[in-house]
């Protein structure tokens, strides 16, 4: 391609492609070490060229969150088995989720019978059966069936809908991916949230239900949820990139490193102690601020406090330049500045693509972040 790292417009994103096949390998082999699946989340890249590289290393399959990323990967020739982790409603949604279902191997998930059977009779209509999931309510409050009988009498129910064919259950503790820094801490409270997941299997063994599939977990409880007897598969999507927030996490943050950086440049000089950048809200994601994390995205080669960021508008980010920092090091008119993201899901959003670069700097591909 003859592009070099220094001649990437910017603000953009760029993929340490070294980094990311090693994360890759990294979590693939942790999961066989402990004999559980693989099913990654796709959002954190939502392209079929990581969801290959992924597959191949070893996952059993994809999870999506939008119909978009089904989209991204059915129609990028991805064929392996994808767990679509969402709910869709309207008349149009179905209509779209079913198309998808019938040009690959997409399995759904469910939290109510009045769903199900609206899914279910339009499968019907087009001589389909869908495989679904059953989500259970593990804590995070948010869609899923209250655990124990209810999740169960669900998923019994559901069983027995014509059009839809019952895989398994679904725990997703995404309230404890990022909120608790400290291991053990966290794996106490991870246990206590999928011990309602493990009562949800129980009671629909007795009603004559075998979950071939129990899937949770994320990249913050990637190494506690894959042990919790019962759990089958994982889904951790962030890992693969990882982020400034992902970073505290432990033991998430030794494990893994970031391989997505955002490449901003300095527009203006505003005195000895603050610079402006073109990496405005368009560019970087900073949601974490409304849930009290530290949102701002971190310069890469300078000390926590040497340099910090904030936003400037949708354009402009200002940097400001703490006292001490040597003249040499200060941000000049035209310097490039690298930064990790505060979060990498989000981010990836804002763009429609990410250059993939080697050693050296140098870049192999320019890859289409699809359907964003």
């Amino acid at each position: 391609m003859n592009l070099n790292i220094e001649e990437i417009p910017t603000p953009s994103i760029v993929i340490d492609l070294d980094i990311l096949e090693e994360n890759i390998r990294k979590m693939a082999q942790y999961c066989r070490s402990v004999k559980c699946n693989l099913r990654p989340h796709a959002k954190a890249h939502k392209n079929p060229f990581v969801a290959r590289k992924q597959i191949e290393a070893g996952a059993v399959g994809l999870c999506c969150q939008t119909l978009e990323e089904v989209e991204a990967l059915v129609l990028g020739g991805v064929n392996s088995e994808i767990l679509f982790t969402n709910m869709v409603s309207t008349k149009t949604a179905i209509e779209r989720l079913l198309t998808l279902c019938k040009n690959g191997d997409v399995m759904i998930t469910l939290d109510s019978l009045e769903n199900g059977e609206n899914l279910a009779r339009a499968a019907r209509h087009r001589g389909l059966v869908l495989d679904f999931i059953l989500e259970v309510n593990v804590g995070q409050n948010r869609t899923g069936s209250e655990p124990g009988e209810e999740a169960a009498s669900l998923a019994f129910e559901l069983s027995r809908t014509e059009g839809l064919r019952f895989r398994g259950l679904m725990g997703y503790e995404g309230h404890l991916q990022t909120s608790i820094p400290e291991f053990d801490k966290r794996k106490k409270e991870v246990h206590s949230a999928l011990s309602k997941l493990q009562k949800s299997i129980e009671e629909a063994r007795k009603l004559g239900l075998d979950p071939e599939i129990v899937t949770a977990g994320g990249s913050g409880t990637y190494n506690i949820t894959a042990e919790v007897p019962g759990v089958t598969e994982i889904q951790p999507g962030s890992y693969i990139v990882m982020d400034a927030r992902y970073n505290l996490i432990d033991t998430l943050g030794r494990d893994f490193k970031n391989s997505l950086f955002l490449i901003s440049s300095v527009v203006s000089t505003r005195g000895d102690d603050r610079v402006i950048i073109d990496m405005g809200w368009k560019a970087c994601s900073l949601e974490y601020q409304i849930i009290g994390y530290d949102g701002m995205p971190k310069a890469v080669g300078y000390d926590p406090g040497e340099i910090t960021y904030s936003p400037g508008g949708d354009e402009h980010g200002i940097l400001k330049i703490a006292q001490g920092v040597e003249a040499s090091r200060r941000p000049k008119l035209g310097d490039r500045i690298k930064f990790i993201p505060s979060h990498c899901d989000t981010t990836v959003n804002l763009y429609s693509k990410f250059y993939g670069v080697r050693k050296k700097g140098e870049v192999e591909i320019v890859c289409p972040i699809a359907r964003r």
